[in-house]
């Protein structure tokens, strides 16, 4: 069985997201921020990684650079709903969903999707990251 992490420092997000991954047969681990989201991988090596790029404290951008640097195989879905603050705040034409979720590709997420999103697209994007 795939294992899959979600972190997103929303709790509403998190529940929805982890009842159809489990729904459709995925082990599930949840996290609320980037700091705990590293020591989940660290303990369990999930196959796919879904994280929010928005958070408090350490954005999600931080997450996936670490995923890249430390656990090349795990594969990483970036979700946001956009914002005004975060890392990209100091550029008020990137201050986009659309910006975060090009930054977060370019840094190592192999799919985007922005929220709110189907959850049958998440399922879509989940499903071409593992292997057959």
């Amino acid at each position: 069985m795939a294992s899959i992490l979600v972190v997103d420092d929303e709790p509403e997000v998190v529940e929805a997201i982890r009842r159809v991954l489990e729904h459709a047969g995925f082990a599930v681990a949840v996290a609320s921020s980037v700091e705990s989201g590293l020591q989940i991988t660290q303990e369990h090596q999930p196959d796919v990684v879904v994280t929010d790029v928005i958070m408090p404290k350490v954005h999600g951008l931080e997450l996936i650079k670490a995923l890249r640097a430390r656990y090349p195989g795990v594969r990483v879905i970036a979700i946001s709903g956009g914002g005004s603050f975060g890392p990209l705040a100091y550029k008020p034409d990137a201050v986009s969903t659309h910006a975060y979720l090009a930054a977060a590709r370019e840094i190592g997420a192999e799919e985007v999707l922005t929220k709110p999103f189907d959850m049958g697209d998440l399922l879509a994007a989940v499903r071409r990251l593992l292997p057959n």
